[in-house]
């Protein structure tokens, strides 16, 4: 799996992400493009749906929903995950992704 090295606006918010519903992690950081999410178990395989669900209405909306394609995962010492997904959405969609990193990413 490809790792990007160039560094992506941490969130200041808590964002959680889920899958059918189910919890999965919360967005470390985004861009409109990919984003790095971390949890606990197992990090999602293969293309998903992913619900992001924000603190705080943006645009109107208080969820998102995007596909997300894993791209690399690792395992952390404290029993956590950390993995990169690439993300495709809408136009509207990625709009709001951005408007959500230049607001409350750490720029």
């Amino acid at each position: 799996m490809e790792r990007r090295r160039f560094r992506r606006p941490r969130l200041r918010l808590n964002v959680r992400a889920s899958i059918d519903r189910k919890p999965v992690g919360h967005i470390l950081n985004l861009t409109d493009e990919g984003l790095c999410l971390t949890g606990r178990g197992t990090p999602p395989q293969g293309s998903q749906s992913l619900l992001l669900q924000l603190p705080l209405p943006l645009s109107g909306h208080r969820e998102l929903t995007v596909m997300a394609e894993p791209r690399w995962h690792d395992y952390l010492p404290n029993g956590h995950w950390r993995g990169g997904f690439k993300l495709l959405a809408d136009e509207n969609t990625a709009a709001a992704l951005t408007t959500l990193a230049s607001r409350y990413g750490d720029n």
